[in-house]
């Protein structure tokens, strides 16, 4: 199911897999919210059922704040925590054991899609969609993020070119520094 909104955002695609999510939330609700299960065991669940569910298609979005915000609220709710308690996320997957967060996945499955559509054959109609370039004037002020560009960028600030996607080994080593840049790059508190 992809959902993207008229002025190309994602955030309604976002929504819908968060929905999924929740859903698997409700499926295991009493193991999830009750405080007598530990929090590891939550956050193996949550890894293992919501995560998926919610980051489904996920390699096309091009997410900003607000779809992040969206996708992480699950964690604060096992963990029992709200907004006043002022708890970072980093905290709150280091208590239910996660490494990587929402945003690094969903960033990772982009840069691995945007690999896969670089290997396929100059003709295919995905890489000829990837090439493509719209003419005509602009709208004024800055042009929005689109998901190339953002892929693009996070590829860059890793040293991958589009020559490594062929090198599926140097590519996978590339997804996982756009997970760790992704966390570095997080303003301390």
């Amino acid at each position: 199911m992809k959902i993207v909104s008229v002025y190309g955002g994602c955030e309604a695609a976002v929504t819908a897999r968060a929905r999924f999510g929740w859903v698997k939330f409700e499926e295991c609700g009493e193991l999830l919210r009750g405080r007598r299960f530990p929090l590891k065991l939550k956050g193996n669940i949550y890894g293992s059922c919501m995560r998926p569910a919610m980051l489904y298609g996920s390699e096309t979005w091009c997410l900003r704040g607000r779809d992040m915000a969206i996708l992480r609220r699950t964690e604060r709710v096992m963990c029992g925590v709200n907004l006043i308690d002022k708890k970072r996320a980093e905290d709150l997957r280091g208590m239910l054991g996660l490494e990587e967060s929402v945003e690094q996945l969903a960033k990772a499955n982009g840069v691995r899609w945007y690999g896969h559509v670089l290997r396929r054959d100059g003709d295919h109609a995905l890489r000829r969609a990837l090439e493509c370039r719209v003419t005509g004037p602009r709208k004024r002020g800055r042009p929005k993020m689109t998901w190339k560009r953002q892929v693009e960028e996070e590829t860059w600030k890793v040293g991958l070119r589009k020559e490594d996607a062929s090198n599926r080994v140097r590519w996978r080593e590339g997804e996982r520094a756009v997970a760790d840049e992704v966390r570095r790059v997080r303003p301390p508190p």
